[in-house]
């Protein structure tokens, strides 16, 4: 290729469809060269990694499997801004009871479907919840022994540099942290493995108001948008089961007439002409007829 095609082709536009031939060449590329690809990745964002060219798969799901350093209580905030990538955080998971086994259990399986593959490569894919601290830990640690045996390894972590993780574990000046784990007395509905629905102290803002509350502690709903989530299904569960017609309403904030700092959902049972305020007009009344 000459140097004048060479820069018309830089300075044209990508068409999608020269787009798609570049990289399925530079995937075939890849596979010529490597023969092991480790991806680890965060399975709260949804977004897993590609399959590599031709690859035979497998998988280590850590989100149960070793202890979260964030979610360490004896470990400092800052944990929380760091990565698997970084020595202590790293020394952390893999001197966690399991971690030595699940990286041995890797090596061994990838060399024996390595062996099997007959010239293929072959693709792990490590999660986590988040993708920073154990799913990169153990994918570099099995990348490392890997290497150690002869094979060419890439090790790519998709979401190391995703937003820091926020602690989870209980406050002791947290209220609702006190009712979850302390046995603080409240009237509990209803106890799901991630959440509880309880009466409000003061009874609510009418009969049948409940409150729902994740176990871990997140300050507002804007800290994790994966926990929030889940508490507005469980009390979108709640209320169906419940039934009738409700608002669902959350806070973030003081202005927002927050008053206690750890993420709740408000179950507002709602009856015609029950006289009950909202801070939105009823959208009957919104609209004029057109003019």
């Amino acid at each position: 290729m000459s140097t004048a095609v060479r820069a018309s082709a830089f300075n044209e536009p990508e068409r999608p469809k020269n787009l798609q031939i570049r990289f399925a060449t530079i995937a075939r590329l890849e596979a010529l060269v490597l023969d092991v690809f480790i991806d680890s990745f965060g399975a709260r964002w949804q977004d897993p990694p590609p399959p590599r060219y031709r690859a035979a798969v497998l998988g280590i799901n850590l989100t149960n499997a070793l202890l979260n350093p964030p979610d360490d209580p004896a470990l400092a905030d800052i944990v929380a801004r760091q990565t698997g990538q970084d020595a202590g955080v790293r020394d952390y998971v893999l001197n966690t009871p399991g971690a030595a086994r699940i990286v041995n259990d890797a090596v061994h399986e990838l060399t024996a479907l390595r062996a099997a593959a007959q010239g293929r490569p072959v693709q792990l894919l490590v999660n986590c919840w988040y993708g920073r601290h154990r799913a990169p830990a153990i994918a570099d640690s099995i990348g490392r022994r890997m290497r150690e045996a002869g094979a060419q390894v890439q090790v790519t972590h998709h979401h190391i540099n995703r937003l820091p993780v926020p602690r989870k574990h209980p406050r002791p000046d947290c209220p609702f942290c006190r009712v979850i784990h302390d046995g603080a007395p409240a009237t509990i509905v209803h106890e799901w493995s991630d959440a509880l629905a309880i009466v409000p102290r003061s009874g609510g803002c009418t009969d049948g108001h409940l409150l729902v509350l994740p176990r871990g502690h997140v300050a507002d709903f804007t800290t994790d948008p994966v926990v929030s989530a889940t508490v507005q299904l469980r009390a979108a569960e709640l209320a169906a089961q419940i039934g009738g017609q409700w608002n669902y309403l959350t806070s973030c904030g003081p202005d927002a007439t927050q008053t206690v700092f750890h993420l709740h959902g408000h179950l507002v049972p709602r009856t015609a002409g029950d006289g009950l305020a909202l801070p939105w007009t009823h959208p009957a009344r919104e609209q004029e007829p057109a003019r």
